[in-house]
């Protein structure tokens, strides 16, 4: 009986791709922005190296806005998040922003295709590693 022929395997992509870390940054942004109410790099970075300094005791630096630090510090702020993520206003708002960003994002690649072929052939002669 003659043997099965392997199935070609397939190489994952090379190239760190633009606009999906775009979308990918979107998609953050409308979660901190929501539940934390600061943007994401912010978040991970926090006021210190933004400018600004971190809360005391009392709460947190610009009305409300937490970052990563900040949880670190004081473990309780996971509770304020714990509760802005179970009310239903903010669901329903991360919800419809979530999906007009992925409605658009499609709409705006499909329109987009032919250009940003152009542009990858040209990226790719250059061999950087990105992809748009």
């Amino acid at each position: 009986m003659a043997r099965k022929a392997k199935a070609v395997r397939r190489r994952a992509k090379k190239s760190f791709n633009i606009i999906n870390a775009g979308i990918g940054l979107a998609q953050a942004n409308i979660v901190t922005q929501t539940l934390m109410d600061v943007d994401p790099i912010r978040f991970i970075v926090g006021d210190s190296l933004m400018g600004g300094g971190f809360a005391a005791a009392g709460g947190s630096a610009r009305g409300g806005a937490i970052s990563l630090l900040e949880i670190v510090q004081d473990p309780q702020l996971l509770t304020t998040i714990g509760s802005r993520a179970v009310d239903p206003t903010n669901i329903v708002t991360m919800a419809v922003k979530s999906a007009a960003l992925d409605i658009g994002s499609r709409f705006a690649l499909r329109a987009l295709a032919r250009p940003r072929r152009n542009i990858n052939k040209s990226l790719r002669m250059l061999n950087l590693g990105v992809s748009l």
